[in-house]
């Protein structure tokens, strides 16, 4: 048995607190150190594939030409939208001849060849 003047009842739960901080209080030391990821290098400078003169000319904006008249907003709109496609479509196409790797992806293999 204890001396309750040596080891009172209120010092019994402080010193649970205590020995409890510095057990988990060590265990902080045991912990794995982060690993730091490598800073990949900066992408290559660009390099103009296609010439200038190439791009093909943005169809015209035909927002300013609505009325709120459904059938004559569409007159102005199926066509506008047709241009915007085809030019889509030409960019597209300009900027596949641009990326090698794309335009052998996309094109069909022969018969019996087989890919790597």
């Amino acid at each position: 048995m204890r001396n309750a003047q040596v080891d009172p009842e209120f010092q019994r739960p402080v010193g649970r607190v205590l020995a409890l901080t510095l057990l988990l209080g060590g265990c902080a030391a045991f912990h794995k150190p982060v690993a730091v990821a490598a800073v990949p290098p900066p992408p290559p400078d660009p390099v103009a594939c296609v010439e200038p003169a190439q791009i093909p000319v943005e169809p015209p904006m035909v927002g300013q030409r609505f009325n709120g008249d459904a059938k004559h907003d569409l007159q102005v709109l199926a066509p506008n939208a047709k241009a915007l496609r085809d030019w889509g479509q030409q960019l597209r196409a300009l900027l596949d001849g641009c990326t090698p790797k794309a335009a052998e992806a996309a094109a069909p293999a022969a018969p019996g060849s087989k890919k790597p």
